[in-house]
């Protein structure tokens, strides 16, 4: 697509799925990079609208693909705002600062074995 990013995707998905009256969702999330990168810049967004015959189907319209086993829900939700991953409220002045390091990769499990006597 070219303009915006994942979440305004998702929003334009949404609108259009909605408008045609299908029931559909906000899904804030992660996204394993095929390019195996570990650190990203921010979490990803995808929607899943409800299709009679199979159940709750996720579109990732920046991407232009269904999710895979490579994506993480974290919330779902309405919109953005009803799914945001982290929320807040700061009250008072000064000056402040954040940095968000995400990481993403696959976990290495080793397999363990239990010796019988």
């Amino acid at each position: 697509m070219g303009i915006g990013v994942c979440q305004d995707h998702t929003h334009v998905f949404l609108a259009c799925a909605r408008h045609l009256g299908l029931p559909a969702r906000y899904v804030s999330g992660y996204l394993l990079m095929a390019d195996g990168s570990v650190e990203q810049a921010a979490g990803h967004a995808w929607a899943e609208a409800f299709i009679d015959g199979l159940g709750w189907v996720g579109f990732d319209a920046a991407n232009g693909v269904c999710p895979t086993e490579h994506y993480v829900r974290v919330a779902i939700g309405l919109d953005y705002r009803d799914a945001a991953p982290v929320r807040g409220l700061r009250q008072g002045g000064g000056a402040e600062a954040l940095e968000v390091v995400i990481r993403v990769g696959e976990l290495q499990v080793q397999a363990q074995t239990q010796a019988q006597a």
